[in-house]
């Protein structure tokens, strides 16, 4: 490899971090972390994020997510996902697709709307 393309390739890891989008090898799609947002979207992500307050947002299938902290909302749309969280006392769960595997928690009541079909979604102490 060249050298003007090795610091080519090193330069869009570089910004990669910086903007919170990460690449997984065996996963296909973006994640993006921000002061208020974590969003995965794609295929096959198995992740563990610290949700502190943030947004979390699933899209696509066969991801694997699992927050610390709290979560202020929780959007997982797609199908055959599996994710382990925390929602902050009336804040908001929404599921939408299928076969979807969702573990919540809250110190308090939360809105919730399932759409679609095969989700198994329990709340866990």
């Amino acid at each position: 490899m060249k050298l003007g393309m090795q610091k080519a390739v090193a330069a869009s890891v570089v910004m990669m971090v910086i903007t919170g989008a990460y690449a997984q090898e065996d996963a296909v799609g973006e994640v993006e972390v921000s002061d208020t947002l974590i969003s995965i979207s794609g295929s096959g992500h198995q992740r563990t994020f610290a949700c502190d307050g943030r947004k979390l947002e699933v899209v696509g299938t066969g991801h694997v997510v699992t927050t610390t902290g709290v979560c202020s909302e929780v959007e997982i749309l797609g199908v055959g996902n599996v994710v382990n969280t925390e929602v902050k006392p009336n804040g908001r769960l929404s599921i939408t697709g299928a076969d979807h595997t969702v573990r919540w928690k809250s110190e308090g009541k939360i809105a919730q709307s399932v759409t679609g079909t095969g989700h198994r979604v329990t709340r866990v102490k």
